[in-house]
């Protein structure tokens, strides 16, 4: 609930600097900026709801109801659409099939990585493609004390978004991620605990840094 409050609070913030920032620039900088050129690109931010989609022959596919989580990322334009930045996520999960998963009730899976690719900008639309690597962790709860199962996830996250201002947009990002679980297993569960397979969804908003924006 923590996690959610801040999440919130970040977005509130981020967009009141955004709105701040397109209605203080003064006609005089306005001026300055169109005589210097198109801008400056800094990256973007994007958070919103997040939707796991587990699917194959996995443990939370076949054990697990998942619930909707959030994303953040922050994406840095580095040179000529390429861009680098850090990545966070995190969604609950309720036990189903205890018989398969053992003696746990609920898990919560937090990522915590780094992202990077190509971003191209047709009209008010920003289209990018992107590839990102981080640690997983699912934080398992049961009665009196609990566990932790980790893994490294490896995703490929295309994402669409529309601007509806110079800094503000909406995005919606399909994320294909399979996580490479350590957990040790009897070796005719291995298919089953080995990994992960998902296809999640995030929509929310994009805040766009920079003056770049105002040129597109």
């Amino acid at each position: 609930m923590n996690i959610r409050i801040l999440l919130v609070a970040l977005l509130i913030s981020s967009a009141t600097i955004a709105q701040e920032t397109e209605g203080t620039e003064s006609p005089e900088t306005e001026t300055q900026q169109q005589a210097n050129g198109p801008g400056k690109n800094i990256g973007n931010i994007v958070i919103g709801p997040y939707f796991p989609i587990a699917f194959g022959d996995n443990f939370v596919n076949d054990g697990m109801d998942l619930k909707f989580g959030a994303r953040l990322s922050f994406k840095v334009d580095t040179y000529k659409g390429i861009y680098i930045g850090p990545y966070f996520s995190f969604f609950n999960g309720h036990v189903t099939d205890r018989e398969l998963l053992g003696n746990y009730s609920r898990t919560t899976n937090f990522t915590l990585g780094l992202v990077a690719g190509y971003e191209k900008h047709i009209d008010k639309f920003d289209i990018s493609i992107g590839i990102g690597v981080g640690a997983s962790s699912y934080s398992n709860d049961r009665q009196g004390d609990g566990f932790q199962d980790t893994a490294t996830a490896l995703w490929l996250n295309p994402e669409v978004s529309y601007r509806f201002s110079n800094y503000l947009g909406f995005y919606i990002a399909p994320e294909f991620r399979h996580d490479f679980m350590n957990i040790d297993v009897p070796a005719e569960l291995k298919d089953t605990f080995n990994g992960v397979n998902y296809l999640n969804i995030s929509v929310g908003l994009r805040i766009n840094l920079g003056t770049a924006y105002k040129y597109l």
